[in-house]
């Protein structure tokens, strides 16, 4: 066997020493005598995962490989080390006793695990095709989430006495708009919400009224909000089994915790396209992080949505 002496491809001079590496890891090297850079091999890095990887909700930056799990990858950006959780595979699907969903071509399991990963986990619609492994355009997967989050609606919950109220900003296209939120006590569960252009009584009591009613009317129910006084001004008027209380202004925890998450979804889906679909968004939000706190795996999630799907 040879040896085979390595020269410099600029002069020929083995005079040359080594000098870090690439972003691929290719090694590279410096010559002495003709004071260029230069590479021996180049191979591009070898990407692990098939599918397109997240970007940072924060500063756009594409995330690299923190973790990998049996089930899920988790990434991390090496910015702003903010991390989230990309599923690996699906479970087994989970038999249902009801006739399948009109207009789809596809098994009603792949749709609802696609809708839970939407508004879960902050996918975009390529990387939700790339997780389900399926052939579908992700136009399809866009119509998919917009049909079912004009068809779902939020549970019923009983035995609710207390609940917080509070509203955020949404930017669209240059205009405000109003985003309302009512969380349940204790459990932080969205009993109720609402879109609206204005912050006035008005919207208040459309939000109340739409919680309202489906409760007993001789059910006394205490309601926390901050310091906007519609609030006062709209249970003054129109309720009288429910008892306003106002706290400090940032102080509405339960309220806070669901639109900071409501803003992550907005900033990783960089605002919104249209404006008829902002109430979709908005319902198909409200609906799965319910889900999200009532269940603890996604198949009990799925199976509570066909339920949702089947009674709607």
């Amino acid at each position: 066997m040879t040896n085979v002496q390595l020269k410099c491809p600029h002069c020929g001079s083995s005079n040359f020493i080594k000098n870090g590496h690439d972003k691929f890891k290719n090694q590279i090297f410096f010559c002495k005598d003709c004071k260029r850079y230069f590479k021996l091999s180049f191979t591009k890095k070898h990407k692990l995962f098939s599918f397109p990887y997240p970007r940072c909700v924060h500063c756009n930056h594409v995330m690299e490989i923190y973790k990998i799990r049996r089930y899920f990858v988790r990434f991390r950006c090496r910015k702003c080390n903010f991390k989230t959780s990309v599923p690996l595979s699906l479970p087994q699907p989970v038999p249902f006793n009801f006739h399948p969903f009109k207009f789809f071509r596809f098994p009603i399991y792949i749709i609802l695990k696609a809708f839970i990963l939407y508004f879960k986990y902050n996918l975009s619609l390529r990387a939700i095709k790339a997780c389900l492994n399926i052939n579908v355009s992700h136009v399809a997967i866009y119509k998919w989430i917009i049909k079912l989050s004009s068809v779902i609606s939020l549970f019923e919950f009983e035995n609710v006495f207390k609940v917080h109220g509070d509203e955020t900003v949404i930017v669209f296209r240059d205009k405000k708009y109003y985003v309302w939120l009512l969380v349940e006590h204790g459990t932080n569960l969205i009993v109720a919400w609402h879109v609206s252009r204005y912050r006035d009584m008005s919207q208040v009591k459309i939000l109340l009224d739409k919680y309202f009613s489906q409760r007993k009317q001789n059910t006394q129910i205490e309601l926390i909000t901050d310091g906007l006084k519609a609030y006062e001004i709209a249970v003054k008027l129109n309720f009288d089994n429910v008892e306003h209380r106002e706290v400090r202004l940032g102080k509405n925890n339960e309220c806070e915790s669901k639109f900071s998450l409501f803003k992550m979804f907005v900033r990783a889906k960089r605002s919104f396209k249209k404006f008829s679909n902002i109430r979709y968004y908005v319902n198909g939000f409200c609906v799965v992080r319910n889900l999200c706190k009532l269940y603890e795996n996604e198949n009990e999630m799925i199976t509570a949505l066909a339920s949702i799907i089947t009674t709607s």
